[in-house]
Protein backbone atom coordinates (compact mmCIF):
# COMPACT_ATOMS: atom_id res chain seq x y z
CA UNK A 1 0.00 0.00 0.00
CA UNK A 2 1.32 3.23 -0.91
CA UNK A 3 1.62 6.89 1.07
CA UNK A 4 1.54 10.24 -0.17
CA UNK A 5 3.32 13.26 2.06
CA UNK A 6 1.58 16.31 0.96
CA UNK A 7 1.99 19.96 3.40
CA UNK A 8 -1.45 20.74 5.62
CA UNK A 9 -1.39 24.09 4.98
CA UNK A 10 -2.63 25.08 9.30
CA UNK A 11 -1.94 28.78 9.38
CA UNK A 12 1.57 28.28 11.11
CA UNK A 13 3.11 29.72 14.07
CA UNK A 14 4.10 33.79 13.25
CA UNK A 15 1.72 35.69 14.97
CA UNK A 16 -0.89 33.39 14.52
CA UNK A 17 -4.26 31.73 16.63
CA UNK A 18 -1.40 28.87 16.70
CA UNK A 19 1.02 30.84 18.51
CA UNK A 20 -1.84 32.59 20.78
CA UNK A 21 -3.42 28.83 21.82
CA UNK A 22 0.14 28.29 22.92
CA UNK A 23 1.27 31.32 24.84
CA UNK A 24 -2.57 30.81 26.79
CA UNK A 25 -1.75 27.89 27.60
CA UNK A 26 1.79 28.40 29.21
CA UNK A 27 0.53 31.68 30.90
CA UNK A 28 -2.33 29.07 32.67
CA UNK A 29 0.41 26.46 33.61
CA UNK A 30 1.91 26.57 36.45
CA UNK A 31 5.63 26.46 34.76
CA UNK A 32 5.30 30.77 35.55
CA UNK A 33 5.02 30.13 39.45
CA UNK A 34 8.37 28.79 39.16
CA UNK A 35 11.04 31.99 39.85
CA UNK A 36 13.54 30.22 37.20
CA UNK A 37 11.13 30.00 34.65
CA UNK A 38 12.26 31.92 31.34
CA UNK A 39 10.15 31.95 28.42
CA UNK A 40 13.15 32.71 26.15
CA UNK A 41 14.77 29.88 26.79
CA UNK A 42 11.51 27.57 25.84
CA UNK A 43 12.32 24.63 23.45
CA UNK A 44 10.32 26.48 20.84
CA UNK A 45 11.09 23.68 17.83
CA UNK A 46 9.70 21.09 20.51
CA UNK A 47 7.37 22.60 21.31
CA UNK A 48 5.85 23.64 18.16
CA UNK A 49 6.59 19.78 16.67
CA UNK A 50 4.44 18.50 19.52
CA UNK A 51 1.86 21.23 19.01
CA UNK A 52 1.49 19.49 15.20
CA UNK A 53 1.62 16.35 16.54
CA UNK A 54 -1.80 17.16 18.36
CA UNK A 55 -3.19 18.95 15.71
CA UNK A 56 -2.99 15.75 13.14
CA UNK A 57 -4.21 13.94 16.21
CA UNK A 58 -7.41 15.86 16.55
CA UNK A 59 -7.39 16.41 12.56
CA UNK A 60 -7.42 12.51 12.59
CA UNK A 61 -9.68 12.10 15.10
CA UNK A 62 -11.96 14.60 13.46
CA UNK A 63 -11.98 13.28 10.12
CA UNK A 64 -11.92 9.59 11.19
CA UNK A 65 -8.55 9.23 9.06
CA UNK A 66 -4.85 7.90 9.88
CA UNK A 67 -2.72 10.87 8.92
CA UNK A 68 0.65 10.51 10.31
CA UNK A 69 3.25 13.51 10.96
CA UNK A 70 6.19 13.79 9.36
CA UNK A 71 7.83 17.36 10.29
CA UNK A 72 7.25 20.79 10.66
CA UNK A 73 8.43 22.90 7.43
CA UNK A 74 9.13 26.40 8.68
CA UNK A 75 10.87 29.01 6.61
CA UNK A 76 13.54 31.04 7.12
CA UNK A 77 11.63 33.87 7.10
CA UNK A 78 8.26 34.70 7.21
CA UNK A 79 7.80 37.45 4.51
CA UNK A 80 6.29 35.12 1.96
CA UNK A 81 5.09 31.98 3.62
CA UNK A 82 4.54 30.09 6.92
CA UNK A 83 5.03 27.18 8.85
CA UNK A 84 3.18 24.08 7.06
CA UNK A 85 2.83 20.53 8.61
CA UNK A 86 4.44 17.53 6.49
CA UNK A 87 2.08 14.72 6.78
CA UNK A 88 1.40 11.49 5.04
CA UNK A 89 -1.84 9.46 4.05
CA UNK A 90 -2.20 6.02 2.97
CA UNK A 91 -3.80 5.34 -0.70
CA UNK A 92 -6.82 3.75 0.38
CA UNK A 93 -7.63 6.99 2.80
CA UNK A 94 -6.90 9.15 -0.08
CA UNK A 95 -9.08 7.68 -2.56
CA UNK A 96 -11.95 7.63 0.09
CA UNK A 97 -11.40 11.96 0.21
CA UNK A 98 -10.98 11.44 -4.13
CA UNK A 99 -14.32 9.57 -4.15
CA UNK A 100 -16.12 12.19 -1.81
CA UNK A 101 -14.90 15.70 -2.83
CA UNK A 102 -14.37 14.85 -6.58
CA UNK A 103 -18.40 14.39 -6.26
CA UNK A 104 -18.68 17.54 -4.48
CA UNK A 105 -20.07 20.83 -6.07
CA UNK A 106 -18.95 22.76 -3.37
CA UNK A 107 -15.68 21.22 -3.87
CA UNK A 108 -15.27 21.51 -7.49
CA UNK A 109 -16.25 25.14 -7.25
CA UNK A 110 -14.12 26.30 -4.22
CA UNK A 111 -10.90 24.67 -6.31
CA UNK A 112 -12.37 26.08 -9.77
CA UNK A 113 -12.43 29.41 -7.95
CA UNK A 114 -9.20 29.84 -5.43
CA UNK A 115 -7.01 28.26 -8.10
CA UNK A 116 -7.45 31.26 -10.58
CA UNK A 117 -4.74 33.20 -11.57
CA UNK A 118 -5.40 36.44 -10.44
CA UNK A 119 -3.07 40.01 -10.21
CA UNK A 120 0.21 39.36 -8.32
CA UNK A 121 -0.61 35.36 -8.81
CA UNK A 122 -0.40 32.74 -11.91
CA UNK A 123 -1.66 29.73 -11.70
CA UNK A 124 0.20 26.34 -12.82
CA UNK A 125 -2.57 24.71 -11.91
CA UNK A 126 -5.94 26.29 -13.36
CA UNK A 127 -9.09 24.36 -12.15
CA UNK A 128 -10.06 21.12 -10.95
CA UNK A 129 -9.32 18.65 -13.80
CA UNK A 130 -5.87 20.68 -13.84
CA UNK A 131 -5.57 19.93 -9.39
CA UNK A 132 -6.30 16.61 -9.97
CA UNK A 133 -4.07 15.58 -12.20
CA UNK A 134 -1.05 15.62 -8.89
CA UNK A 135 -2.05 13.71 -5.72
CA UNK A 136 -0.14 16.38 -3.44
CA UNK A 137 -1.95 19.39 -5.26
CA UNK A 138 -5.24 18.20 -4.75
CA UNK A 139 -4.89 16.91 -1.06
CA UNK A 140 -3.12 20.29 -0.25
CA UNK A 141 -6.80 21.76 -2.03
CA UNK A 142 -8.80 18.63 -0.24
CA UNK A 143 -7.28 19.78 3.31
CA UNK A 144 -7.62 23.74 2.37
CA UNK A 145 -10.94 23.34 2.12
CA UNK A 146 -11.63 20.77 4.95
CA UNK A 147 -10.09 23.24 7.49
CA UNK A 148 -12.26 26.22 6.45
CA UNK A 149 -15.09 24.05 7.71
CA UNK A 150 -13.39 22.44 11.24
CA UNK A 151 -10.43 24.87 12.09
CA UNK A 152 -12.26 26.30 14.97
CA UNK A 153 -13.32 22.48 16.29
CA UNK A 154 -9.82 21.66 16.12
CA UNK A 155 -8.80 24.98 17.92
CA UNK A 156 -11.15 24.11 20.38
CA UNK A 157 -9.98 20.58 21.00
CA UNK A 158 -5.69 21.71 20.95
CA UNK A 159 -7.02 24.39 23.76
CA UNK A 160 -8.59 21.58 26.00
CA UNK A 161 -5.38 19.06 25.05
CA UNK A 162 -2.73 21.83 26.37
CA UNK A 163 -4.29 22.32 29.55
CA UNK A 164 -1.05 19.78 29.99
CA UNK A 165 0.83 21.92 28.52
CA UNK A 166 3.83 21.79 30.80
CA UNK A 167 4.77 18.70 29.34
CA UNK A 168 5.41 20.48 26.25
CA UNK A 169 7.57 23.11 28.26
CA UNK A 170 9.68 21.55 30.20
CA UNK A 171 11.32 18.83 27.81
Amino acid sequence: MGKIKFNLEFGGFYDSVHSNIIDDAIRNSELLYYETFEYNTLNWKFIHAQYCKIYIDILNHELDLNLKFIKLNSPDFYNFETDKIEAEISDKEFNKLKSEYLNSKEFIDYVNESSKSYDGFISFYNGIEAVKKEDEILLNYMFNYILLSISDDIQMAIYEVLDEVGSLVIN
